[in-house]
Formats: structure tokens, C-alpha cells, sequence
């Protein structure tokens, strides 16, 4: 499927799975980027370290693990400049974070899916970025088992630019920022990948 046949049928899965978004899915994406601004700018002030740079850590250490452990390592590293021993996620990405704690971290931070989550937790009152991982991944494709192809898809840059704009889309009818919208989806789909967990797919239901 090339960009021009996935952006309906993306477009359309939003669409049908927004319809599915209950008033708590609804209310928990309204202030989910809001809450983890808060939580950066809590950091930033209590160690003197700018924001930008806060936002930084954590989008740099988030590929592949939780939120609670992301938010923790974050704080070892903003307060201690060392990781935590309950990190989950790549070396190559603690290195990064380190890297954001001395230099702008768009100097540092590579990949669509942690640019969007660095720019919407920097700024969640006017980011039109939507984060695209592996939970929204199964939005636009309207399944619980993505297969290695759609994961490949969803990743890749040409793949994430759609994926964006089905959401970006959908957003614009509901009158909602895009990321509030993702992060209300999110919220639905991991509940129920978590109530149904296939243990092929264990790893991918942290993101």
C-alpha cells in the first residue's frame, strides 16, 4: 500500500476508532501532554536545567519503555547525570539523553515518533505533531497484531507523514489539537492491548 492508497484507509480507522473514544479516553488525552509538560517543568525549576533540555532527556529515553519507568530515568538523569538501574530501553538512547543535558537537544533527537513526543510535551498548547507508535499504529490499521510490515510502515518516514495526517484530519473535524486526539486513542488502545495481550507482542505493549 503506497502513501497515496494508505492516507484514506488510515484516515478512515481514525476515524472509526475516534467514535469508540469514551468521555475518561477523551478527557485523559485532553491533558495528558499537559500533565508531562508539567512534570518537565517541575524538573527544569528544581535543578535550574532549561526545559528544552528536561524535554530533551526524556524524549530521547522514551523508544521502548513505559511512561512511569521513562519518567523516572529521566529524573536519575536530569539529577544525577546517570541512569537508573530500572531502564529498559537502548544505551544508545542514554547516551542521547546525557547528550541533551549540554547541547539542544534537536541537535540530538532523530526519529519522527521522538521529535512529535519532544515537541508536544516542549509546547502542548499549539504542537500540531502527533507522536506515532506502535498503539496508534494499530488505530491505522484497525488491528490489535500488527505484523512486522505495518510496524515497518508506521516507522518509516514516508509512512509516519501519513500517519500524521490521517490523525492531523480526523483532529481537525473534532476540533481538537492532533496530539490531544493521539493521546486520547492512546489511552483506549493500550487498556485494551493490555487486557488482551498476545505474548508474541509482550515488548511492544510498554510504548
Amino acid at each position: 500500500m503506497n502513501e497515496n492508497e494508505a492516507l484514506p484507509v488510515f484516515t478512515k480507522n481514525v476515524a472509526k476508532w475516534t467514535e469508540k473514544l469514551q468521555t475518561h479516553h477523551w478527557e485523559q488525552g485532553r491533558t495528558w501532554y499537559k500533565h508531562a509538560h508539567q512534570l518537565c517543568k517541575t524538573l527544569s525549576e528544581e535543578t535550574k536545567l532549561p526545559l528544552p533540555n528536561v524535554v530533551g532527556v526524556l524524549a530521547a529515553l522514551s523508544p521502548q519503555v513505559s511512561w512511569d519507568v521513562n519518567i523516572q530515568s529521566c529524573e536519575s538523569i536530569v539529577r544525577h547525570h546517570v541512569i537508573d538501574d530500572g531502564y529498559t530501553g537502548y544505551t544508545t538512547n542514554v547516551a542521547k539523553a546525557l547528550q541533551c543535558l549540554i547541547s539542544d537537544p534537536l541537535s540530538v533527537l532523530g526519529g519522527a515518533k521522538v521529535l512529535a513526543f519532544y515537541y508536544n510535551i516542549l509546547d502542548p498548547l499549539t504542537s500540531m505533531e502527533v507522536t506515532i507508535d506502535t498503539h496508534i499504529g494499530r488505530v491505522l490499521f484497525d488491528t490489535m497484531t500488527l505484523d512486522k510490515k505495518q510496524i515497518s510502515a508506521i516507522f518509516s518516514k514516508k509512512g509516519n507523514v501519513v500517519a500524521q495526517q490521517a490523525l492531523q484530519k480526523v483532529a481537525k473535524k473534532k476540533r481538537v489539537l492532533p496530539h490531544v486526539l493521539q493521546a486520547s486513542l492512546w489511552v483506549c488502545v493500550r487498556a485494551l492491548a493490555q487486557a488482551k495481550a498476545d505474548k508474541d507482542q509482550l515488548p511492544l505493549y510498554v510504548k
